[in-house]
């Protein structure tokens, strides 16, 4: 018997008008926006706009200077550099990006990451090791926000350290040379949810702007426009591409002097760039006599050697046709599109900015749907243009995985990153051997790569058999476990276990209790273990309570890792139980929500416009769900092992559609049965098989047409 709620939120029908006028959408995607609470202009620029130009500047972190000046002497002086990472997928990515951007700056790198039962993050040893073989610079990447002693005894060690890191932040934090960190209040950047090869990517990005005549450099650009009887004067500084300061002034022709504003000593000591200077110095003389000493740059024709479409036209004219007034909260005026304009023509001059990102794109998209990053603000940007490069032209190691899990020639999604490759990657540092998948992303080398694809795909498939048989060992401790701890908390010690299948483990747990879950193991006198979150539980501040008994712990809210000696256990078991009944669950949601309900006549192939536009899906930008009511069912079939799944024709208006329900047999006959006019909430999909790709509907929930089940809330 089905229980699922159907229910689908009522909108604003006014703001989905407003919406759909203002970005020129059709109805549909922009009541599914509204309904999704997509309104504001930060959130909707990312959902509708794919071009690299809206990723946000690196130089917006406060220290991302002071990590390019050190790589950059370290380079003029020679030095050894060490880059340092975690051993996950992440992890991984970030090593490859940053040693292959370091050894395209002539840098001597090395890396290297835990191996084996090496515990997670920098250790001293790594450190005395690196200072040994005469290394000055580590560069620790997805880890070292944890790490103070470590990143103490380096400095002890004449070893500057600078950290790229994403994970939360301890209230010490390590006296590294920089932090690069969104998470870390003071970091001056607008977007928290970057993962660790994401944060090698902008810092890819900061070095190649250092190797330009724009690094550290005051840019001025002006512009003049005309206001009602008097003159308008704006006035922009970039420091490395990001606005440090402005100021508008409005002025009456005649009545003063350029030295009796707040624009000459604005203007003053810089060159002023504009957009058509001579009308620009025209009018300036307009306001202040022919006297003014003023000597602009024209931008103009070297802009229009990058856009030659831009000929002729002024900053008055592209701004009405911009999208810019869209995606701000105030009205843009002219000086707003000549910023954007130089910005962006700086970046098209300089191939390597242009390609900072595209060129590691396809390591971006797998290291942040591996670390179940959010796909909101710029994530949605890097991960399309990943999506595309795995498509069009991924590296040699990765393509060679691509092809290896049957995925050459398909349309990669992040679902395919999620189930096909990432759980390779991921398992190669399970299994104590991470430096396999590192070597397989820099290789150039086919006989190295194609040995390396087998090891790394062996690897995956002994993690699969380890964690199968540890199964149903742990079933009867975590099930007594979540009685033990009021139903709160799942808890799992067992000394058998391999140390690289602890998190998954502790996921499967989370999914099968719908509670947190905790997974140890012990050996040697020391005991690690995984946190995995559900339902709003917080890992790393659950943590925060054990932290006198923790050697090292750190992690994400839904993900966290600790350490501890094996004598502690006991202790750490006994506080765990007494701070279960304070543990606050969020309720289970067993609403199905709908994104939009589908009219016959749109059930048409066109549906996928509307999936696509709204792609890529993944955390925090679930698939969308859609509702059809009055379909035949005009074929079922079962299918799988079993026979628990069903495969179904579904027709609706001139289309017949190929469905599957997944271990719904128990239903047929109950439910639902062949003939039967009924009400279908689905995902559109594409399916891969024996090289062709064809659309199917994924069935989420099925009712017949005037049964019990229908939408609550609708419009």
């Amino acid at each position: 018997m089905n229980l699922m709620k159907w229910t689908k939120t009522p909108v604003d029908a006014d703001l989905v008008r407003e919406l759909s006028q203002t970005h020129r959408l059709e109805l549909l995607p922009a009541a599914i926006l509204v309904r999704r609470g997509l309104t504001e202009p930060q959130d909707l620029l990312y959902f509708l706009e794919k071009d690299p130009q809206y990723l946000h500047n690196p130089f917006l972190f406060e220290e991302m200077e002071d990590a390019v000046d050190r790589i950059l002497t370290a380079k003029a002086e020679g030095e050894k550099v060490l880059v340092f990472g975690d051993r996950d997928a992440d992890g991984i990515t970030s090593i490859s990006i940053l040693v292959q951007t370091l050894r395209e700056l002539a840098i001597e790198v090395s890396w290297a990451l835990p191996l084996g039962d090496e515990p997670y993050g920098l250790t001293v040893e790594t450190v005395e090791r690196f200072a040994a073989a005469d290394g000055s610079l580590i560069v620790a990447v997805d880890c070292g926000i944890t790490n103070t002693i470590e990143i103490a005894r380096a400095a002890e060690l004449g070893i500057d350290v600078i950290v790229v890191d994403h994970h939360n932040p301890q209230p010490e934090i390590p006296a590294a040379v920089a932090i690069i960190n969104p998470k870390m209040s003071d970091s001056g950047y607008p977007f928290a949810g970057l993962c660790g090869c994401a944060l090698a990517a902008k810092l890819r990005w900061a070095l190649q702007l250092a190797q330009t005549e724009l690094y550290k450099q005051t840019v001025c650009l002006l512009n003049v426009r005309p206001g009602n009887d008097t003159v308008i004067i704006d006035a922009v500084k970039l420091e490395n591409l990001v606005e440090i300061e402005r100021i508008s002034e409005t002025v009456v022709p005649g009545m003063v002097g350029i030295e009796d504003t707040r624009i000459g000593a604005f203007l003053h000591g810089h060159e002023v760039i504009a957009y058509d200077a001579a009308a620009q110095e025209r009018m300036i003389r307009r306001v202040f006599g022919n006297r003014v000493d003023v000597a602009l740059l024209d931008a103009a024709p070297e802009v229009w050697k990058v856009f030659p479409a831009l000929e002729g036209r002024s900053l008055l004219k592209m701004l009405e046709s911009s999208k810019l007034p869209r995606y701000r909260s105030r009205r843009p005026e002219e000086i707003d599109v000549f910023v954007a304009l130089f910005s962006l023509y700086m970046q098209k001059r300089v191939p390597a900015l242009e390609t900072a990102y595209s060129a590691v794109s396809d390591l971006i998209a797998l290291g942040t749907i591996a670390d179940m990053m959010p796909l909101r603000d710029e994530n949605r940007i890097l991960v399309r243009m990943g999506l595309s490069a795995m498509r069009e032209a991924p590296r040699p190691g990765l393509l060679a995985l691509i092809e290896r899990q049957g995925l050459l020639g398909k349309t990669i999604t992040c679902q395919d990153i999620g189930y096909q490759l990432a759980p390779v990657i991921n398992a190669s540092g399970r299994m104590g051997e991470p430096d396999k998948a590192v070597r397989l992303f820099l290789s150039q080398d086919s006989a190295e790569i194609a040995a390396l694809v087998e090891l790394v795909v062996e690897l995956n498939v002994r993690r699969r058999e380890i964690g199968d048989q540890a199964w149903n060992r742990i079933q009867p401790e975590a099930r007594a476990s979540l009685e033990t701890f009021g139903g709160k908390l799942v808890v799992v010690r067992d000394d058998e276990l391999h140390r690289g299948i602890t998190g998954i483990l502790a996921g499967r747990l989370c999914r099968q209790f719908r509670a947190p879950a905790i997974v140890m193991t012990s050996a040697n006198g020391k005991t690690v273990g995984s946190v995995r979150s559900v339902r709003g539980f917080l890992a790393t501040e659950f943590l925060r309570q054990f932290e006198d008994l923790l050697d090292e712990w750190g992690g994400h809210d839904p993900a966290a890792g600790f350490a501890l000696p094996s004598e502690r256990v006991p202790g750490f078991l006994e506080r765990a139980a007494g701070v279960a009944g304070s543990i606050q669950l969020h309720d289970e949601d067993q609403d199905v929500l709908i994104d939009a309900e589908i009219p016959h006549s749109h059930m048409t192939p066109a549906l996928h416009d509307i999936v696509d536009s709204l792609s890529p899906y993944g955390q925090e930008n679930a698939p969308l769900v859609f509702l059809v009511r009055r379909a035949r069912l005009a074929r079922l079939d079962f299918m799988g092992r079993e026979e628990q799944h069903l495969r179904m024709t579904l027709s609706v208006g001139s289309f017949k559609w190929p469905a599957v329900f997944w271990n719904a047999a128990e239903r047929v006959n109950v439910d639902f049965s062949l003939d039967d006019v009924v009400d279908v909430v689905f995902r559109l999909e594409k399916n891969y098989f024996q090289n062709r790709e064809n659309t199917q509907l994924s069935v989420v929930d099925i009712a017949r047409t005037g049964s019990n089940t229908g939408t609550e809330n609708a419009e």
